[in-house]
């Protein structure tokens, strides 16, 4: 049989488009706020009316935009998935669409079972449409079902009203639904973008719940975003140009700070123009009570907040969301959505880092066909393609300029956590020489027998000496540590040099032991010579994978030994190798310069642990450096004196001179890296001390400069 047949959609298919497409009632009544909005009206109102009755329950919207036609009801209206919106992208007054995928005015089913839309169009022509949504749940199918549409003059305003029935779903309007509705319509509209006259109200008309009872609001943003801590914004432009302004509210006299760089991405691509405004607040005792002095009050009684309220308020209000022509896009900006993954990267660093509950954001797209970033048909946030993740790196990066700033603020005026070098804490902690000088003084001063305080010196030296082999253990355990943690920063070298290999063997095992097998069963000269050819094969692979963990060795040792002279120049070798094919992918070119003679008297371990982290951090940087045409990392030496200088160098987009000269770039948390753990440079730092040297950053325009300075092997040799 052949013939040419058409789909024939059941009835239930409405039904679907709004229960099963529409996320909840909150997306309902947003989608059809949206919809006023297309429509040009400057107020809509939304009506809960006798909710504590399942048969005289109504929720109205009402607005006063330009209404719609006979003609616009029967030929757009009611064609589900209608293209009228997206081909015609402004509305008669200018407005951007915001509904444009054509099924916004099936969110009235969410609602409630029986719709009546009247709407009236300028010239006082009213066209009324009654529909029960339960006739969408039968057999039928959809062109079986009619629904009449009357036209009359009336003499009204322009304007479309929607009377819905809710029924038995009215039960579901609890105090708690009705707060966080009207939180989702607070965090409708953007702040930071003006809106041209439209205006939300919500009236409640016997409810029955005791604090949404017979009061009329009109919907305004949270009055806390004023009250931020800091604050950054600005613009990002299609190619990338980053403009952003930096501002402190904590400390008056620091002056607003512009920002200018270039966004470099990974995997992401650029999404259109961008307008950001990022609100971030600390949350310790002192920041909450700074900001209930300046004047914070409960946006619907006007008194003043306490503390407990105040937090609570900033649970509300922090997330960050993202706005299209000046709307929210749900599910973001939501509390507990962490669509940036913020909560995670501050459990690795929380001195740095911002948590999703600090901070209150918006960033504003632009329409889908220049950002390419399009919306779920659900209504459930952005589809998650390369133009999406090119958001989120965006807002990182941005993110991370405000992080590095705010830290260096907090670190500077003694504010939140105290990060500490175990290495200074430790030395200070097992100095003897203070407290033994102090207790001769003390002991002097009070006329005791010399015999006597050489008794005292006495146990106070054999005591150190107890303490002073307790100090080197744990120094030896803390370095251990150090190399792990190093080892697990570069866990992307490691899986992606041994996952090749590993592959090969898994792969070609069992087809050598199956032609070994048949090879028994019947002896074939080409088979013997495809099992010797593998077994070549997979000799070298697993060199490969022997090779690997020779290079890993120096982080992974479970004991530390003794100090012993150490040639640099083959311990940088072996770091190049350990990155090499990274090296290769991102075209960076490795040069070696030390001495081959070169050598100092410490502990191998330390050196690869302070390079591999000085590496690691060019590799990230290097490829974003886009105006060089060669990425380069070169490694030098020379003696200076007593003192053996090694320098490290790279021509990546390099530090900011105030981090170098705060010394702020080694504190164990600082980083300017999105996401980055702020380890790197503290350990480096740390393992170089352990083996009497230094490592410095210098100020370099071209780049990244560091300069390791240790004793040289000769003068090395008194800490046998």
């Amino acid at each position: 049989m052949k013939g040419a047949y058409k789909f024939r959609p059941s009835a239930r298919l409405i039904r679907t488009i709004g229960d099963d497409i529409i996320k909840d009632v909150y997306a309902a009544v947003i989608e059809l706020i949206k919809n006023a909005y297309d429509a040009d009206a400057n107020n809509v109102e939304l009506k809960f009316i006798n909710l504590a009755d399942t048969k005289k329950a109504k929720i109205i919207i009402k607005d006063d935009g330009h209404g719609m036609n006979y003609q616009t009801v029967i030929h757009n209206w009611m064609v589900p998935a209608t293209g009228d919106k997206l081909t015609r992208r402004k509305s008669p007054g200018g407005r951007y669409m915001q509904g444009k995928k054509g099924i916004g005015r099936f969110a009235t089913s969410i609602l409630g079972n029986t719709l009546l839309m009247e709407t009236t169009e300028k010239s006082g022509i009213t066209t009324m449409v009654l529909i029960d949504w339960s006739i969408f749940s039968t057999e039928k199918y959809l062109d079986e079902i009619e629904l009449l549409v009357e036209s009359k003059t009336s003499g009204k305003k322009s304007g479309t009203e929607l009377i819905i029935e809710p029924g038995e779903r009215v039960l579901e309007w609890t105090e708690k639904e009705v707060e966080l509705l009207v939180k989702e319509l607070r965090k409708l509209v953007s702040p930071i973008v003006e809106k041209e006259n439209f205006q939300i109200g919500i009236e409640f008309k016997n409810t029955g719940i005791d604090n949404y009872d017979n009061i009329h609001r009109n919907i305004e943003p949270f009055p806390m975003l004023d009250l931020f801590d800091y604050r950054l914004s600005g613009k990002v432009n299609e190619k990338g140009d980053v403009s952003l302004l930096y501002e402190n509210q904590v400390d008056k006299n620091i002056s607003p700070e512009k920002i200018n760089f270039h966004i470099n991405l990974g995997k992401g691509k650029l999404c259109g123009p961008l307008e950001l405004d990022f609100r971030v607040f600390d949350r310790d005792i002192k920041a909450i009570e700074d900001i209930i002095t300046r004047r914070l009050k409960d946006p619907d009684t006007g008194s003043y907040l306490g503390k407990l309220e105040t937090r609570e308020l900033l649970n509300q209000l922090c997330g960050v969301g993202v706005y299209h022509n000046g709307f929210r896009i749900r599910p973001y900006g939501e509390p507990g959505y962490d669509w940036l993954m913020l909560d995670k990267e501050r459990v690795q660093n929380p001195s740095m880092r911002i948590g999703s509950n600090q901070i209150a954001g918006f960033i504003t797209i632009a329409d889908e066909d220049i950002s390419h970033l399009e919306e779920k048909s659900a209504r459930d946030g952005l589809k998650e393609n390369s133009y999406y993740t090119g958001l989120v790196e965006i807002a990182g990066q941005c993110l991370a300029q405000l992080e590095t700033r705010r830290f260096d603020f907090r670190k500077k005026t003694g504010r939140g956590r105290k990060t500490v070098k175990i290495e200074t804490e430790l030395n200070t902690l097992f100095d003897f020489d203070t407290f033994k000088n102090s207790i001769k003084r003390e002991l002097k001063k009070s006329n005791v027998p010399p015999q006597t305080l050489t008794k005292v010196e006495n146990i106070i030296v054999k005591t150190e000496k107890r303490k002073s082999d307790i100090f080197d253990q744990i120094k030896d355990t803390v370095a251990i540590y150090q190399g792990q943690v190093t080892l697990g920063k570069i866990i992307m070298v490691i899986m992606h040099e041994g996952r090749k290999p590993l592959k090969y063997l898994k792969e070609q095992s069992p087809r050598i032991a199956r032609w070994i097998k048949e090879l028994k069963e019947e002896y074939n000269t080409y088979l013997l010579d495809k099992i010797v050819d593998r077994l070549e094969d997979t000799k070298k692979e697993a060199l490969l994978l022997i090779d690997l963990f020779n290079r890993l060795d120096p982080l992974a040792v479970r004991k530390r030994g003794n100090r012993k002279e150490i040639n640099i120049y083959s311990i940088i070798k072996r770091s190049e190798e350990l990155f090499k094919n990274e090296l290769l992918e991102k075209k960076i070119i490795f040069k070696n310069e030390v001495n081959k003679g070169t050598a100092f008297w410490g502990w191998e371990q330390d050196f690869t642990i302070a390079l591999t982290n000085l590496i690691d951090n060019s590799l990230y940087w290097l490829p974003l450096a886009k105006d060089k045409k060669e990425k380069k990392i070169i490694i030098s030496s020379q003696y200076d004196g007593k003192m053996l200088i090694i320098d490290y160098r790279d021509n990546g987009p390099g530090i900011e001179k105030k981090y170098i000269e705060d010394g702020l770039i080694f504190e164990p948390g600082f980083s300017t890296k999105p996401g980055g753990s702020g380890l790197g440079l503290s350990i480096a730092g740390e393992t170089i001390e352990r083996n009497k040297g230094v490592l410095r950053a210098l100020y370099d325009s071209e780049g990244a400069y560091f300069r390791i300075e240790l004793p040289s092997a000769e003068l090395h040799k008194e800490y046998k």
